[in-house]
């Protein structure tokens, strides 16, 4: 079914898109975890939020938080293959895809490939602490005895056609490698490991 403009609550897709962040980070800071992944949703759905990092971080985020890894870097592949075609934007996903492998499925070896690809393009609100995580990283690698990969590699970018119609169109401006607005909220989780009780499903 494709994106209906008339469905959309209160007729104004920012207005939509800017309630569903509240409400999504409203439910980070409460954990529910749920709460987060389903308003994620519908901004994306309705709010204009596909064409942004923000959406497909807290997607990760919700799942991260349920100790779902995995689920979390395909929440952050469907970013990188159909909405972001920005190099930096990539880069950002990119980056934190490998630390989700490396801090939370325990393999250093694949989290290098995307780090490695990353760092060079990372943006300046991001990059300072990427040399020291880039060294342990390698570090990490060179000792890990891990030998079949947690994920797949991540997607090449291969644009939305498959899905556009599928979703609101884009409410704001926005400007590859621009902060995230919910970065400083989100931003632990792509800094080291939080333990859950699930982890690593």
């Amino acid at each position: 079914m494709g994106f209906d403009p008339a469905k959309v609550p209160g007729d104004d897709v920012a207005a939509w898109g800017a309630q569903c962040r509240e409400k999504a980070l409203a439910g980070l800071e409460a954990g529910d975890w749920k709460a987060v992944h389903d308003w994620t949703r519908s901004w994306v759905g309705w709010g204009g939020g596909a064409w942004i990092p923000d959406t497909w971080l807290l997607y990760a985020v919700s799942a991260l938080g349920q100790g779902k890894p995995r689920i979390a870097v395909h929440s952050i592949d469907l970013g990188l293959k159909y909405w972001l075609p920005g190099p930096i934007d990539q880069a950002v996903l990119a980056w934190c895809r490998g630390v989700i492998v490396m801090d939370r499925l325990g393999d250093p070896k694949t989290a290098l490939i995307d780090l490695e690809a990353a760092a060079p393009l990372l943006p300046v609100w991001l990059a300072p602490a990427a040399a020291e995580r880039l060294a342990r990283c390698r570090e990490e690698a060179a000792k890990s005895r891990k030998r079949t990969p947690s994920v797949k590699p991540r997607p090449e970018f291969t644009g939305p056609d498959p899905v556009l119609d599928s979703v609101a169109p884009p409410a704001a401006a926005h400007h590859d490698g621009d902060k995230p607005s919910v970065w400083e909220t989100v931003a632990t989780f792509f800094a080291g490991k939080i333990s859950t009780s699930a982890e690593g499903r």
